[in-house]
């Protein structure tokens, strides 16, 4: 099946609306639109104009905030060697869920992609910033995207748990 959108108009991978659109392919299976994941447009969340809810497995939501962080080097090649694989373990059905734990399963999705686009894939966790969890993707082309855990909503609760961008560990 093609896209109606030509070629030149779809948004690349680095700009956020083409991010959200690749991490949401990476993590639905066979491409499904409905399921697991939807956007925040689907889901009728205001808080960003691009981003991903994930439901996990425990019912958990998980609100992933999309945002470009720098555009491309047009003196740079847009394509190189895809990232390593970075395999998780599958995110536990029952129990709390470790906030990092689900870096790592955004990571696994992304690498297992192996696009040639993507140079890396970065835990927020283990840089210390201001955001606490989320992903860095550095683009071989210079751009890179931020995706920041915004809100956690935990199963049959309608208000987000630790509030906008949380630190707690575990949901």
């Amino acid at each position: 099946m093609t896209s109606a959108v030509p070629r030149k108009l779809r948004p690349k991978p680095w700009e956020a609306a083409g991010f959200e659109n690749l991490l949401r392919a990476c993590l639905s299976q066979d491409g499904a639109a409905e399921g697991p994941v939807t956007t925040f447009g689907e889901s009728g969340c205001t808080h960003s104009r691009y981003g991903l809810r994930l439901m996990l497995p425990t019912g958990v939501e998980v609100y992933l905030q999309i945002v470009a962080g720098q555009p491309p080097d047009e003196r740079r090649p847009a394509q190189g060697a895809p990232p390593l694989r970075q395999r998780s373990a599958p995110l536990p059905a029952t129990g709390r869920t470790a906030l990092a734990a689900v870096e790592l399963h955004l990571t696994d999705a992304l690498t297992t992609r192996q696009d040639p686009l993507i140079q890396a894939v970065a835990p927020l966790s283990s840089s210390n910033g201001s955001i606490p969890y989320g992903l860095r993707v550095a683009f071989h082309s210079g751009a890179y995207v931020f995706c920041y855990v915004a809100f956690l909503i935990p199963a049959g609760r309608t208000r987000p748990l630790g509030g906008l961008f949380p630190t707690l560990s575990h949901v």
